[in-house]
């Protein structure tokens, strides 16, 4: 089913079902955002690490 079906036939959601598929959809995100994370922080390589100085530029750099 291409995106624009999806799109679609989720118009046709009553309310109630139109939740249920959102909390699904984020559910999923945060599924993986969770195995991302997890996979970076058991990653034990020098080259997957940033200095501290790096992460205090890049925080710096987004506005933290």
């Amino acid at each position: 089913m291409q995106l624009d079906e999806l799109q679609r036939e989720a118009e046709l959601l009553t309310p109630e079902e139109r939740r249920k598929l959102i909390g699904f959809l984020v559910s999923i995100d945060i599924r993986r955002d969770r195995a991302e994370f997890r996979r970076r922080l058991e990653d034990q390589g020098p080259e997957a690490w940033i200095s501290l100085q790096e992460a205090e530029r890049r925080l710096k750099s987004d506005g933290v």
